[in-house]
């Protein structure tokens, strides 16, 4: 009994340990299938850390690689956009340096008369009313002409006017009177002017370059004083020009490449003849090139500044006939302006330096002065006029002979009277001599 217990007791020590021995293998087994799972999630985690830190590294290096591009790439736009601000700046720095250059050349063009469109000529013509370098037949030697070229020389007569004439291209007088030694007068005339040869030197040396001699006065002294006048003055290297019974040559002075010409008539002797005179004239004229055609009329009563029907009868003829000015003298006192298709018709420019009178009750005078521009050659439009204001002497009790120029309020004493006698033509001149018309 007692040995089947010990049996008993030891088969089932050997079955419990046997079933201990199989839970400590199930244990182990489990442990080792726990440590294996375990290795292997650790395996699969490290796995996907080295993939996930794989990606990681791969995409940051795909955003390296790709930020490094961007950046390659936008520097490359940076240089280009900065090459293309540098060409832009290139170009205009070149632009600029053209536009400099091109006003550069247009300055220097200018400096010399030419200009982009062409080459650029002005012609500024000065005309004056009448001038006598001498006195009359009735007069004694006190105050006359005479004794002021005595006294203070050829130099003086001009000096306050000189200036202008200077600069401009040239200057017009109508000379009243010869240059003669001759005595023998015309017994029939109440008035008769002559000075000496040498008075010449007045015009000469004041840069007058032509006069008009289609006058009442160029036959004074008869066919000998008229000879003597032409000689001196064409020794002196003065145009003229007389269109009439005493003479008939027009008068061309060329300058700057520009010829002008001088038509002359006396209107108040020969009437309706002067027409001929004129067309003939203008005729020759164009024959001859010239640029610019210039008709002085000598008309009109005397020391009225009234114009006569004929007056602007043969001043407007004159223009529709092809002339481009029109000067007038005779009424010794200055008449109105017209402005007749663009062009002027100057009626009477009054005294000027005029010796046939001690004391003129009228001293007002002026100096009408025109501006033509040319471009190659060619006329542009009709050209500009103005008034220069003057006395014809500073004294108001007598002549000295010396015209003047006036400044500041003192120019209303010529425009003022001026403007009333343009008011017909609706024609008004301001306060700077320009010729306004309304």
């Amino acid at each position: 009994m007692k040995r089947r217990l010990l049996l008993l007791f030891a088969v089932t020590s050997v079955l419990l340990g046997a079933c201990g021995v199989k839970q400590e293998a199930q244990l182990l087994e489990s442990e080792t299938k726990s440590e294996s799972q375990t290795e292997l999630i650790t395996e699969k985690a490290t796995e996907t850390e080295i993939e996930s830190k794989t990606e990681s590294e791969t995409e940051s290096k795909i955003e390296t690689e790709t930020e490094s591009k961007i950046e390659t790439e936008t520097r490359t736009e940076t240089e280009s956009e900065l090459e293309s601000v540098t060409e832009q700046e290139t170009e205009t720095k070149t632009e600029t340096e053209t536009e400099t250059e091109t006003e550069t050349e247009t300055e220097t063009e200018t400096e010399s008369g030419q200009e982009p469109g062409g080459n650029v000529t002005e012609i500024v013509i000065s005309a004056v009313g009448d001038c006598t370098l001498g006195t009359n037949q009735k007069h004694k030697y006190d105050r006359t002409f005479h004794e002021y070229y005595d006294k203070y020389g050829a130099d003086y007569f001009l000096k306050k006017v000189r200036g202008i004439f200077e600069a401009d291209d040239l200057t017009i007088a109508n000379f009243e009177g010869v240059l003669t030694t001759s005595t023998k007068l015309r017994e029939t005339k109440q008035w008769c002017h002559k000075g000496k040869p040498e008075y010449v030197s007045v015009l000469a040396d004041s840069s007058v370059e032509a006069v008009t001699l289609g006058n009442n006065h160029i036959m004074d002294y008869n066919e000998r004083g008229a000879k003597d006048t032409k000689k001196i003055l064409k020794e002196a290297g003065i145009v003229y020009a007389i269109n009439s019974d005493w003479g008939d040559e027009v008068g061309i002075y060329e300058t700057k490449g520009i010829k002008i010409g001088i038509v002359s008539v006396n209107e108040l002797y020969e009437g309706n003849r002067a027409y001929d005179r004129l067309e003939k004239g203008l005729k020759e004229l164009r024959e001859a090139g010239v640029d610019i055609a210039i008709a002085a009329c000598h008309w009109g009563g005397d020391k009225t500044h009234k114009l006569e029907k004929r007056q602007y009868e043969m001043g407007r003829w004159c223009i529709d006939e092809g002339f481009d000015l029109v000067i007038g003298c005779h009424p010794h006192v200055i008449q109105g302006i017209e402005v007749y298709k663009d062009k002027y018709i100057v009626y009477s420019m009054g005294n000027f330096c005029y010796g046939g009178n001690r004391n003129p009750d009228e001293k007002e005078s002026m100096i009408f002065q025109i501006k033509y521009t040319f471009v190659d050659g060619e006329r542009e439009g009709e050209g500009v006029g103005k008034v220069i204001p003057c006395m014809l002497s500073s004294s108001e009790n007598k002549n000295d002979y010396c015209p003047y120029v006036l400044e500041g309020e003192d120019v209303q004493k010529v425009f003022k009277p001026l403007n009333k006698y343009c008011e017909e033509f609706g024609v008004t001149i301001d306060e700077d001599g320009n010729i306004i018309k309304e």
